[in-house]
């Protein structure tokens, strides 16, 4: 006979697959169509990103950190496509898409800080994930006058998508990618389909915001994020 661990590591299963044949909300994929959704996703943006690095086009965004920072020129450089994998019911499914590529200016960027305002300069680097260094000029008698920040020419810029297979929803972060900013939309699995990818291409470079407005903004159903 089962002994009690058995019996209770079958109903565990039985309640899983239950929760993921017949969910809370009648309109909820199956684990199985959204895998599948995910994984076309993922192939797709795995040759979109490849074709990208080759081309190396311009994108038609303003990246302005403020304090005169601005860069110039800025083009796709190269870019990697990962992915996550979880377990439902003993079935591999892929919960999370990760897409991360490196936008080039022509040239470094270099500004000169007052000394009250570098604190707030460095933090908003460091919240943009830009590489920096910073210097401090004094006059002939040791006082502090200015601050030189030099940024290299490289922007770090990342797309993910994580799915709650529960509640059929697709977490969309954007960061770096029309500005320096991040910003989550919340799109319903059904919508993951090659126009929104598209749209998210002509968005990294510029070519149209349709993108931002395919979602409402994470925790805000029903309403239009603001572009």
């Amino acid at each position: 006979m089962p002994n009690p661990a058995s019996l209770l590591d079958q109903l565990r299963t039985e309640y899983e697959t239950a929760r993921q044949s017949t969910p809370e909300h009648g309109d909820v994929e199956g684990f199985q169509e959204i895998d599948a959704r995910m994984r076309k996703s993922f192939r797709w943006l795995e040759k979109a990103v490849t074709y990208l690095g080759g081309i190396r086009p311009a994108i038609d965004h303003r990246f302005d950190l403020g304090h005169g920072l601005v860069f110039e020129s800025p083009r796709f450089d190269h870019g990697s496509v990962g992915q996550h994998e979880r377990r439902i019911v003993g079935f591999p499914v892929l919960d999370e898409i990760s897409v991360y590529y490196e936008i080039s200016a022509s040239k470094p960027v270099a500004l000169d800080v007052a000394p009250g305002s570098v604190a707030l300069a460095e933090k908003a680097l460091d919240d943009a994930g830009l590489q920096y260094t910073s210097r401090r000029v004094e006059d002939a008698g040791g006082v502090v006058r200015k601050c030189a920040i030099s940024v290299p020419p490289a922007i770090p810029a990342s797309v993910s998508f994580r799915v709650d297979y529960q509640t059929g929803l697709v977490l969309v972060a954007l960061v770096n990618v029309d500005r320096l900013d991040r910003v989550t939309l919340e799109f319903h699995s059904n919508a993951i389909e090659e126009p929104v990818l598209e749209d998210l291409v002509r968005l990294i470079l510029g070519r149209d915001s349709a993108f931002l407005r395919r979602a409402p903004l994470a925790g805000l159903h029903g309403r239009p994020p603001a572009v």
